[in-house]
């Protein structure tokens, strides 16, 4: 009986390995969510996966989150706040629209400005997002190298993605068209 313990026990190591290579940044209610494990059993694999060195965590807020050592840590949190729809939306909208304002971010998104102020201000202190003061006015913009964040995007969230090219495509195909027009006037 004890070795279908290991064999189960190797199984589920491997699925929540090979879960977290696949969605970096995952916490541990997303792994046991998402596999349909235990929490004390996911507990348990994500510390031996750990001490073995084949996986590191970080702490942000009240999240520990789990990436391959192959991550750079420079990457780790960026990763944990793509993994939050309402951080997630504000990186994309500062990504198409920088030196945006809190009242930009607040008419984008449609929250109250303390969710927004508390958001903007979790990712000013993380080094992601760095404010700008323009007078009474504070825009936004991203701090981190757009590369990194096109490349984390296009690995890690490709239907986000798939939506900023076909956003592009679109501005591009319409300026061609402007362009178009005005030549034929």
């Amino acid at each position: 009986m004890r070795d279908d313990y290991n064999e189960d026990d190797s199984e589920n190591r491997r699925r929540i390995y090979e879960y977290i290579q696949k969605n970096p940044g995952a916490h541990l209610r997303m792994i046991t969510r998402e596999l349909g494990l235990a929490m004390g059993a996911t507990q348990h694999h994500l510390e031996v996966l750990e001490k073995s060195g084949k996986i590191r965590s970080t702490k942000s807020g009240m999240y520990r989150h789990y990436y391959t050592v192959e991550i750079l840590e420079i990457h780790h949190k960026i990763l944990a706040f793509l993994r939050q729809e309402t951080s997630r939306d504000i990186l994309v909208f500062l990504l198409e629209h920088p030196d945006s304002t809190q009242k930009d971010i607040i008419d984008f998104k449609g929250f109250s400005p303390p969710t927004i102020s508390w958001h903007m201000s979790r990712l000013v202190e993380s080094g992601i997002v760095k404010s700008i003061r323009d007078g009474r006015t504070v825009r936004y913009e991203l701090a981190i190298d757009l590369q990194n964040m096109a490349s984390l995007l296009k690995e890690y969230h490709p239907s986000i993605w798939d939506r900023l090219l076909d956003r592009f495509v679109d501005l591009f195909l319409q300026l061609s068209s402007d362009e178009k027009e005005k030549g034929d006037k």
